[in-house]
């Protein structure tokens, strides 16, 4: 932590980078840390691999698509392997210059700087120690972004990486101001009719194997109902919150032979175990994995599988 906050201090022109298709816990954390580092007057970029989608368009901050160049730093947050990086993976390799700020313990690490806390529920969390240790008042903005992340990756403080910490912050947060309401309702509470399309179609879509649920979502089901695949992944909390279930996977695949799964479990299960087995990684109770190439059918049989050998283990 003192080498980062020394690198930090140093640099005047920063980057700060997200994994690919962030979430709350990214994008809180991205912007939350931009925020911060304006307040320091750093000559600061955040950067997104592509424009933000509509839905997280209420965090809205300045930022690029492009890979900005000759900066003294550049800040990977939430990147728990090089490939989340996206079309900046490559670049980023190159520069030596670079810190991994994450909180994943199953990780693979690519810069040459790496912080890791893998107690901490969310990336925002230390983002937030981040931004005490520079000095930096926490405002509204900045307390409502961080409120986000945290949030976010813990499912609103129900999945099991909520620890005490958490709650602890989120009372900080709650102190200087962050809007929690209003970020709970937008993250939780704000449902579309095309959304309750989707998940009328993912309800036909159970399949049970003792005390768990595969649920799988083709290309050609999205497009029939007119969905946009990349949003699929917005209904893990309510499939998983079936009464009984253990563990639950939900396999959507975003374009024509790609992939993803999200898993979700109680205490039963370490579904980080899983998603290492699709390329992926995460949390006990919560993990996923992206870009899983190949046939639909053939990556369902493999989840099927490897969930009942998986079960058959534990």
């Amino acid at each position: 932590m003192k080498k980062i906050i020394k690198m930090i201090k140093t640099a005047k022109n920063i980057a700060v980078f997200c994994h690919s298709k962030p979430d709350p816990d990214a994008l809180g954390s991205l912007f939350a840390l931009y925020a911060g580092l304006k307040k320091l007057e750093k000559n600061v970029v955040a950067v997104l691999e592509e424009p933000l989608k509509k839905k997280y368009e209420f965090l809205m901050e300045n930022y690029v698509t492009s890979f900005p160049e000759n900066c003294d730093l550049y800040i990977c947050l939430d990147v728990a392997a090089p490939h989340m990086l996206g079309k900046f993976e490559t670049r980023l390799k190159e520069e030596k210059n670079v810190i991994e700020i994450d909180h994943h313990s199953n990780r693979t690490s690519f810069a040459p700087f790496v912080y890791v806390e893998p107690k901490s529920s969310s990336c925002a969390e230390i983002v937030y120690k981040i931004l005490n240790k520079l000095h930096v008042k926490i405002d509204e903005k900045i307390a409502t972004l961080i409120y986000t992340g945290l949030a976010g990756d813990t499912g609103c403080f129900l999945h099991e990486n909520t620890n005490y910490d958490s709650h602890v912050t989120a009372s900080k947060l709650i102190k200087q101001g962050a809007k929690i309401f209003y970020i709970n309702r937008k993250l939780f509470k704000s449902n579309t009719k095309d959304k309750l399309k989707l998940i009328n179609l993912a309800t036909s879509k159970f399949d049970y194997y003792k005390d768990t649920l595969i649920v799988a979502i083709s290309y050609e089901n999205f497009k029939s109902i007119s969905y946009n695949p990349d949003d699929g992944i917005d209904i893990i909390d309510f499939v998983s919150s079936i009464e009984g279930i253990n563990l639950t996977a939900l396999l959507t695949e975003r374009k024509p032979n790609n992939c993803s799964i999200s898993f979700r479990s109680s205490e039963k299960y370490d579904v980080s175990k899983l998603a290492e087995l699709f390329g992926g990684g995460g949390h006990k109770g919560a993990s996923g994995c992206k870009d899983i190439k190949g046939d639909f059918k053939d990556i369902k049989e493999k989840l099927e599988k490897e969930i009942k050998n998986f079960i058959l283990i534990k």
